[in-house]
């Protein structure tokens, strides 16, 4: 098993007025922590290589998600992502915002590929769905 570190902040943009993370952000920062993981196992294969390339794009299907504590403005962060299973059709992933010890947030994200033109499923690439495998828990 293999856990894909990410380390954020926690911005005024992330924040309401009161310094709070809005719920929106996590979504941002799980996303930040899927694309840096793909992109470190597959550098030559980024979001927008595979579509340049392959015509297809990796999308969310489902999320759900988890708020445990609120992120503050300023906060260290860490986006933790592990590869739970990975589907004919289908990568699951587990996430967790952390800040310190405390879990902010946990997550659970099924995406997808689809063709970039008729946005219609098609199966985990080959390549993509060995190298998951090796890495997932």
């Amino acid at each position: 098993m293999m856990e894909f570190r990410l380390h954020d902040r926690v911005y005024y943009s992330d924040t309401d007025a009161g310094g709070i993370a809005y719920h929106k952000s996590y979504l941002n920062w799980a996303e930040h922590g899927r694309t840096e993981l793909f992109r470190s196992l597959f550098p030559d294969s980024s979001q927008s290589k595979l579509a340049a390339r392959e015509g297809i794009l990796n999308v969310v299907k489902s999320i759900s998600i988890h708020y445990r504590k609120p992120g503050l403005l300023d906060d260290e962060i860490e986006i933790i992502t592990t590869v739970k299973d990975v589907r004919k059709f289908s990568i699951i992933y587990e996430q967790k915002i952390m800040r310190g010890d405390d879990i902010l947030s946990e997550l659970s994200v099924k995406s997808a590929f689809i063709n970039q033109k008729t946005k219609r499923p098609v199966k985990v690439p080959e390549m993509i769905a060995a190298r998951l495998k090796e890495v997932a828990l």
